[in-house]
């Protein structure tokens, strides 16, 4: 598969074509299912045919490196599997070294054997992330690995963690289609996490209840409270309050991604590099900016300085997620949150990808949802991948939505696109600089002659490849070079 590297904030591959990724997660959280998701090949070539291009494949610390220096080949040689299949089916992926609660001993994770929690007790919420603020357990455990505080065998629980990812990489370094790390999912920052918990809370009273003192323990206990919840979150429907509220958490938030996740990220990348001369370096936000406080997040540095061909892999969820409550998802709040990460972008100038995004249940109302979503993604020219591939997720309202047309690579500078599910035409505009460009399209075997328009072209040849027993394919262009924007339009297939 042709290699991928960053070129600004575009995702360019080896013959200079911009490319746009849109995929799935596939991570299994099941110590029972020895952390690897069941399937087949078939899956991945279900994946192709609805125009899925990348994976972002879960990895579990405790799947890799169940005791101290022992690293299972078993377990990876499992994961290496799925690469492969991937890789049959022309599709990308991404390794996510994964963690909810930071353990398996709460949820997924770090091993038992690197989870000090000084005895400390564990509560569980009614939603499985509230531990992260109720959990003295899981604070202190990711408080001593912040810390790097030494494991039963004198090695620092973050060099472990490095070394880790060091045997990973060197483990699947022959897989082609391997395109980057991500270093760690939602990165908590332990008991200092309180302190952005209070500080949303505090402002909550302030800007929604008009009260200039609260006691912050009294207002927590509204969000742990199912019915109660319901009324915190009408509260925030109001953009002004709400914005204010995640701005009283940036800096307390951003202290902990400058001050601690920066030079862990640093750590990581260079024990990554170590093994694997390329592949992205990809940047994870603290937990809290996955609902809108503007993330710190900065370039992973080493000795030599900055880390080339790093990736901003944020995560968006309106404040619903994980609950059936999506009658009051907030589509203003979604925007707020990707506007957020669409300004880390813009400071660091560097490609994203979405990491993860839906989460959605069957509600009926998660397709109009992931269209907005969708949407946002096309108008920033963003590659994602949906969180989450699950039993269901086929015949899941969702899941149509996700296979629509757009353009997987470029011979030129994309400037827009847009799938209109409702006419199902496609439209797009970019400045060819010669060479193919690819488009997928659900209905490619349904195109006929003139379905396909390219205003401001002097002349271009066309392919229509579908894939085999499918109606989905791609559309091939090859396109002079010119410097005259190309306007391209395909419209809906004939009925």
């Amino acid at each position: 598969m042709k290699r991928l590297i960053t070129d600004g904030q575009r995702f360019v591959n080896e013959e200079g074509q911009q490319v746009i990724l849109s995929g799935v997660n596939l991570v299994c959280k099941e110590k029972e299912k020895g952390y690897v998701t069941p399937c087949d090949e078939g899956l991945f070539a279900w994946f192709h045919v609805q125009g899925f291009n990348v994976i972002r494949l879960g990895l579990i610390w405790e799947g890799v490196e169940p005791a101290p220096g022992v690293y299972d080949d078993a377990y990876l040689s499992r994961i290496k599997q799925q690469i492969r299949w991937a890789e049959q089916h022309d599709i990308y992926v991404f390794l996510d070294m994964h963690q909810d609660l930071y353990s398996s001993l709460f949820g997924d994770g770090a091993p038992p054997w690197a989870t000090l929690t000084d005895d400390l007790p564990h509560v569980t919420g009614s939603l499985w992330s509230d531990a992260y603020l109720e959990s003295s357990a899981v604070n202190r455990s990711l408080d001593h690995f912040w810390a790097n505080t030494p494991a039963s065998d004198g090695i620092g629980l973050q060099d472990h963690y490095a070394a880790m990812w060091k045997h990973a990489a060197a483990f699947f370094a022959d897989c082609s289609n391997i395109i980057g790390y991500d270093m760690m999912n939602e990165p908590y920052p332990g008991t200092q996490g309180q302190e952005v918990f209070g500080s949303l809370i505090a402002a909550y009273a302030r800007e929604a209840m008009g009260l200039s003192e609260a006691e912050t323990e009294v207002l927590a206990g509204l969000w742990f409270d199912e019915e109660q919840k319901q009324e915190v979150l009408a509260g925030m429907a109001d953009m002004a309050v709400y914005g204010k509220l995640v701005d009283s958490a940036k800096e307390a938030s951003q202290r902990f991604e400058r001050g601690v996740l920066a030079p862990f990220f640093g750590k990581i990348a260079a024990a990554i590099r170590t093994a694997a001369a390329d592949g992205f370096l990809m940047l994870e936000t603290s937990y809290f900016s996955n609902m809108g406080v503007e993330s710190g997040v900065t370039l992973a540095s080493g000795d030599e300085g900055v880390f080339p061909g790093q990736v901003f892999v944020p995560h968006g969820y309106d404040l619903v997620v994980d609950t059936e409550h999506y009658e009051i998802y907030n589509p203003a709040r979604v925007e707020l949150i990707f506007k957020t990460h669409r300004n880390v972008q813009e400071r660091l100038n560097i490609p994203v990808l979405i990491g993860e995004w839906g989460a959605f249940s069957n509600h009926p109302a998660t397709a109009a949802l992931a269209r907005q979503l969708i949407a946002i993604f096309e108008k920033y020219l963003w590659s994602n991948t949906y969180w989450c591939w699950c039993d269901g997720f086929r015949e899941s309202p969702y899941s149509p939505v996700l296979q629509r047309a757009y353009p997987q690579a470029v011979g030129g500078v994309l400037e827009g696109y847009h799938y209109d599910y409702d006419t199902e035409a496609f439209t797009m505009e970019f400045i060819p600089s010669g060479g193919e460009t690819v488009i997928y399209h659900p209905q490619a075997a349904l195109l006929g002659d003139g379905r396909i328009h390219a205003a401001g072209a002097s002349g271009f040849e066309m392919e229509i490849r579908p894939y085999p027993g499918s109606d989905s394919g791609l559309i091939v262009l090859d396109i002079p070079q010119s410097d005259k924007r190309v306007s391209l339009r395909v419209d809906a297939a004939a009925k």
